[in-house]
């Protein structure tokens, strides 16, 4: 029994045998390599046996991700025993196989039979070194790049390059280079202008198929200092013009290639005075002012700096400025003016109003010159008010004595306590001596012949007389004197100001100066202006009582132009030039006509406003704002603002109306009527009493 048990389990086996021999067999020769790039070729030898016969179709597959790829398809047919070597291949193109990277196996098959290789990866990835990479470069400096291209397979790159640097979102360098079994060299250099700091530079390597389509590809990226290269030096003021008893503050700015400033420096500045003598030099670091400081009487004068900074040079002027000015102290009855300006004080008057009374004091100061005056009026108490053209100066109550009110200069007056007494015994002994003469009659013979000297009284509403004024360089027609106490007609007038600002140096000069600014009063007053003289301004006044219009700021505009031509023309021909300011003011004067001049007193700011503007005008017409809201349909003007002083430079002017010319046509030509017409009435009468 147990004998056919072991028959029929050898049967068993061969059976089984032989339906296993039955399947074909399928050796990979050789299994892929670990990882290929694209463009690679996978060459796959297979050996196929069998024991039977076959008659079918042999396929090989690329899987990838999930995804299978048939690349290889064939027919076979095979006795049994006989075997068959195949060589399937594969090129790892990108459209072929678009989706095929990653982890990858070949499925090999034939019929019911197949076989997988071991795993293998396929790359489009290309690795960069750098080998040669500079860290810090200046603008338009020579730099290169050198690195190595390996693709992922181990393989050399046989591609290009690309470099690119962008800056705000926009590509500044762009270069492109080839890559040589694995090896690249990239020079160029950074455009001048490049801004200071960190750049990062971008590496793009890609290989393409011979179609041109990319298919391997690596980047990398590297930062770059760029230096800050010192390429401007520049002065700054904190004001060009300086005012006496303050600083001149003043800086040095560098600049790189992009105009950024330069922090990490340090800058020599050196002053000058107008005879070129070194005055100050300090070396501060850069962007820090520097404070060189003027007394209070400093005279006016033009300066020049010098800053050096890191190989640069450069130079600016600035000006210390005029400035009228007095102090006005009062001690007791006793009033004290001082000059504390660095000019001459003169052609002033000094207003010194005692209760309901006016005195004008005219004064013509030298720089740190000191008059006093004392004040008398009948016994009381008054409130005594001094004012200038810069201001009030003092507005107290004070107790005064005396007859009368009236302002007497110190050094003719008794003024000293200690000498009272010395005084009054010689006062005594004269009229002692005086009284005895007459009563001897001694010499009255000849003491009733001496005549007697009386004080003349200006009439009412004469003009009043002033002394001590520096006379007048230009010939004027119609000329302005203040007075800042007279009776007259209040009325709305323009007036231009013109700032001669190097005036000092224009007095040395020949009469082509004298003769421009003769030309300049001339036209002025062909167009009804008044002018006075205030030291380095003139002021051309436009009032109703002269123009016979209400409408000024028109024609003072069309003033104003020509004066400013007539000015830039000269300083076109001339090696010395006139540096001026021309401004324009609208306000309120009392105005007492006398002839053909005028007396006035201005009315609050007026003046100083305009003289003010005229010293920020850079040789262009400014508006204060009275003026322009009078022309704001002439003008075009843009607001400015400096030293808390308002202004308007002018843009563009409009055609202005020509009513008030019309006016003035039809006036001079009714007046010159008028005169014509009584000139013969006057011949004729004279003619009638000869006859006669």
């Amino acid at each position: 029994m147990s004998g056919k048990k072991g028959f029929a389990a050898f049967v068993l086996a061969l059976t089984l045998l032989s339906l296993a021999s039955a399947e074909p067999t399928i050796i990979f020769n050789s299994q892929p390599k670990e990882i290929y790039n694209f463009g690679d070729i996978i060459n796959l030898p297979i050996t196929l046996k069998t024991t039977t016969n076959i008659y079918g179709i042999f396929e090989v597959e690329l899987i990838c991700n999930g995804a299978e790829i048939s690349f290889y398809k064939n027919g076979v047919s095979l006795k049994a025993g006989e075997e068959r070597k195949l060589e399937p291949t594969i090129v790892l193109m990108r459209e072929l196989i678009p989706s095929s990277k990653g982890t990858c196996k070949i499925k090999a098959k034939i019929g019911e039979t197949y076989k997988l290789t071991d795993e293998f990866e396929i790359s489009d990835l290309i690795n960069l070194e750098l080998s040669k990479q500079p860290t810090e470069v200046a603008p338009e400096e020579a730099l290169e790049i050198q690195g190595t291209a390996i693709k992922e397979n181990g393989q050399p790159s046989n591609g290009f390059i690309e470099l690119s640097i962008d800056e705000k979102n926009e590509t500044q360098v762009y270069q492109l280079e080839t890559i040589q079994n694995g090896f690249f060299s990239i020079k160029f250099a950074f455009p001048k202008n490049t801004k200071a700091g960190m750049h990062l530079i971008k590496l793009n390597a890609y290989e393409t198929d011979p179609e041109g389509n990319k298919i391997n590809k690596g980047f990398l990226n590297y930062n770059i200092k760029v230096k800050q290269i010192p390429s401007d030096l520049e002065i700054f003021f904190e004001n060009k013009e300086v005012e006496p008893g303050t600083s001149a503050k003043i800086k040095a700015i560098l600049h790189d290639q992009t105009g950024e400033k330069i922090k990490n420096a340090t800058a020599k500045i050196s002053i000058y005075d107008e005879q070129g003598k070194l005055v100050e030099q300090r070396e501060i670091p850069v962007d820090t002012f520097l404070e060189y400081p003027f007394k209070y009487n400093e005279p006016p004068a033009e300066f020049s700096v010098s800053a050096e900074s890191e190989g640069l040079t450069t130079r600016a002027k600035f000006e210390l400025i005029e400035k009228e000015d007095i102090k006005v102290q009062v001690i007791n009855r006793t009033v004290s003016i001082k000059n504390v300006g660095n000019v001459d004080y003169c052609n002033k008057t000094v207003l010194i109003k005692i209760g309901n009374e006016s005195v004008n004091v005219d004064v013509c100061l030298k720089v740190d010159e000191e008059k006093k005056y004392i004040l008398n009026a009948p016994d009381g108490e008054y409130v005594v008010r001094i004012v200038t053209e810069e201001g009030t100066k003092f507005n107290k109550t004070l107790t005064l004595t005396g007859k009368s009110i009236e302002v007497k200069e110190a050094k003719g007056v008794i003024g000293k306590t200690k000498y009272y007494l010395a005084w009054l015994f010689i006062i005594a002994i004269l009229a002692t001596a005086t009284w005895i003469i007459f009563k001897k009659g001694y010499n009255r013979k000849v003491l009733t012949h001496l005549p007697v000297i009386r004080k003349k009284r200006p009439a009412a509403g004469s003009p009043t007389i002033k002394h001590g004024k520096k006379p007048s360089q230009l010939g004027s027609s119609n000329r302005a004197e203040l007075s800042l106490s007279i009776k007259g007609d209040k009325q709305e007038v323009s007036i231009i100001c013109l700032k001669l600002k190097n005036h000092l140096s224009l007095e040395k000069l020949q009469a082509s100066v004298k003769e421009v600014l003769q030309k300049i009063v001339a036209i002025a007053e062909e167009n009804k202006a008044c002018t006075y003289e205030s030291h380095s301004n003139l002021f051309f006044i436009f009032a109703p009582v002269k123009t016979k219009t209400f409408q000024n700021e028109k024609i003072a505009l069309k003033v104003a132009e020509k004066i400013k031509s007539i000015l830039e023309s000269y300083n076109r021909m001339a090696k010395e030039k006139i540096d001026f300011g021309i401004s324009l003011n609208h306000g309120t004067m009392v105005i007492h006509p006398v002839g053909s001049s005028i007396q006035f007193t201005s009315l609050g700011n007026l003046m100083s406003i305009a003289k003010k503007i005229a010293t920020i005008s850079k040789g262009e017409i400014l508006l204060s704002e009275k003026t322009k809201e009078k022309l704001h349909t002439k003008v075009k003007a843009e607001k400015e603002t400096k030293e808390s002083i308002t202004y308007f430079k002018i843009k563009e002017i409009k055609n202005l109306d020509e009513s008030h010319e019309n006016f003035l046509k039809a006036f001079v030509k009714r007046m010159e009527s008028q005169k014509s017409e009584k000139s013969s009435s006057n011949s004729k009468s004279s003619h009638h009493k000869e006859n006669s």
